[in-house]
């Protein structure tokens, strides 16, 4: 315990190098987590006061209507909005980094083809339907134990035009070169911030943990990128605090692929990183309701649109949700 506290305390100095006192919060919050109240999104027209939630205007004044946090306490799964399927759960922080895909709104055309190329549990393809009503969305998760839960919750919440799959990144990149809109990656990491929600995460702190998910990491941004339509985007995210595994990771992929460029989020600016020299954003537990995180939104170079995405392979689609593919989604 004691090493694995000596490595957080440096990992605190890292970053808050100007900051005692928040180099204390920081600690605090991880190694004497309070309780915390996990977001909804309400994947229908959000019926406020069913459950009992924080007060709007302890939220950020941008978050869209139908995101709400719980109160401390409240088992959103009694509920009965949750029974139905009308309310999804997931910790604030995935709400904050899962939103910089809001800056991409505008960009996609209608019926944008989303990828979430690490989808389980499945909440980054339920924001993605929520917020972006694209024509399609193919959620991949390559361990086969995740894969059940993930269909689960796509089927409960009623996803449209939802499909799973099953495969490696570089076989979605195979089958699917420049096929998607939008790629979301919500990268396998060391996980640090489940420490703030109370959850032993032995080792996630040490060097040879964060430099075994770094590695993993740029193999499946390597094929990521692959995945993405000219004009399309790609969004990072993580739930742990490395400079390696966040912008460590970025900054080796822009080195290496020249045609993607970062995207300012606005709405984000206020929790901008300070140890990128580009647009990334890193969320804190002894700041916000949520555990923690990172996200950056990337561009690919060229004209957006149907015309310039390429075709699906079919057996892509093999696997729907709620029902069979139609011959427009391929």
């Amino acid at each position: 315990m004691a090493e694995a506290t000596n490595l957080m305390k440096k990992a605190a100095v890292t970053l808050f190098p100007q900051s005692g006192a928040e180099q204390a919060s920081f600690l605090r919050a991880l190694l004497a987590p309070g309780p915390r109240g996990n977001a909804i999104v309400w994947t229908v027209t959000p019926r406020h006061g069913e459950i009992e939630v924080l007060p709007r205007k302890e939220l950020p004044p941008w978050l869209p209507d139908g995101i709400e946090v719980v109160a401390p306490g409240v088992k959103i799964g009694l509920s009965e909005a949750y029974q139905k399927g009308d309310v999804y759960p997931l910790d604030f922080s995935s709400v904050l980094t899962g939103s910089a895909m809001l800056a991409a709104r505008d960009s996609l055309s209608t019926g944008a083809r989303v990828l979430d190329l690490c989808a389980a549990p499945g909440g980054k393809s339920i924001l993605a339907s929520t917020w972006l009503r694209p024509g399609l969305i193919l959620a991949n998760e390559v361990d086969g134990r995740r894969l059940g839960p993930l269909r689960h919750n796509l089927s409960r919440c009623r996803i449209a035009a939802a499909h799973t799959q099953r495969l490696d990144p570089e076989e979605i990149a195979r089958l699917a070169p420049g096929g998607f809109d939008l790629c979301l990656v919500d990268a396998p990491c060391s996980g640090q911030s489940l420490l703030a929600k109370g959850i032993e995460n032995l080792g996630c702190f040490h060097p040879s943990t964060v430099k075994g998910n770094a590695r993993r990491q740029a193999r499946i941004l390597a094929s990521a990128t692959r995945t993405v339509a000219p004009g399309g985007f790609l969004l990072y995210t993580t739930c742990t605090f490395s400079v390696r595994e966040n912008e460590g990771a970025i900054e080796k992929l822009l080195n290496s692929h020249l045609d993607f460029a970062p995207v300012e989020v606005p709405h984000l600016a206020s929790l901008r990183s300070a140890l990128a020299t580009f647009p990334a954003y890193r969320i804190y537990p002894h700041l916000l309701p949520g555990a923690g995180g990172f996200a950056v939104l990337l561009r690919r170079n060229g004209e957006p649109g149907p015309k310039t995405r390429q075709p699906l392979s079919k057996p892509l689609l093999d696997y729907p949700v709620n029902g069979p593919a139609s011959d427009d989604e391929v």
